[in-house]
């Protein structure tokens, strides 16, 4: 008997590194717009900082964690491309988990109307999406495993 892997398992990190890219492209698309401007998400982190709104609240310690998203997705990548498929897998659960229910809220609240100021809906859309997409990759590298299959003495299987 010899072990044979199965397709799951690489196709699924690479949809969660693909999933896992759109998650950081999508961050730095626009978020919020004011007027005629856009905002991706680290330009309004930038401008909150910089007001203040969040000085005092422990919700400043969210902020902070945003910022370390392409960081952790580098990782991630990294992680699956050195093979250890189940250690990226989780961490890219996390990260997935986390940046697709904040894009799911931020696109469910932009709307459709064209008011001057609030959510713009590009951003929060591809980081659902990617995350979505991460997500899937994520089922796909655990449930992805090797095959046992019986050998003739000609070795075909």
């Amino acid at each position: 008997m010899r072990l044979r892997r199965t397709v799951i398992g690489p196709a699924g990190a690479a949809l969660g590194g693909a999933g896992l890219v759109l998650v950081a492209v999508g961050t730095f698309l626009p978020w919020f717009r004011s007027g005629l401007v856009l905002r991706d998400s680290y330009e309004s982190i930038s401008l909150i900082r910089t007001i203040g709104i969040l000085r005092d609240s422990p919700l400043r310690f969210a902020l902070d964690a945003w910022t370390m998203i392409v960081p952790t997705v580098t990782l991630c990548v990294a992680t699956y491309a050195f093979g250890l498929r189940r250690t990226a897998a989780t961490m890219a659960a996390v990260v997935a988990i986390i940046c697709g229910t904040i894009g799911a809220v931020a696109t469910v609240e932009s709307g459709t109307d064209e008011a001057s100021l609030g959510i713009a809906s590009t951003g929060p859309t591809v980081t659902l999406i990617g995350g979505a997409l991460a997500l899937l990759g994520v089922v796909g590298v655990f449930t992805g495993r090797r095959v046992r299959t019986r050998t003739t003495a000609g070795g075909e299987p």
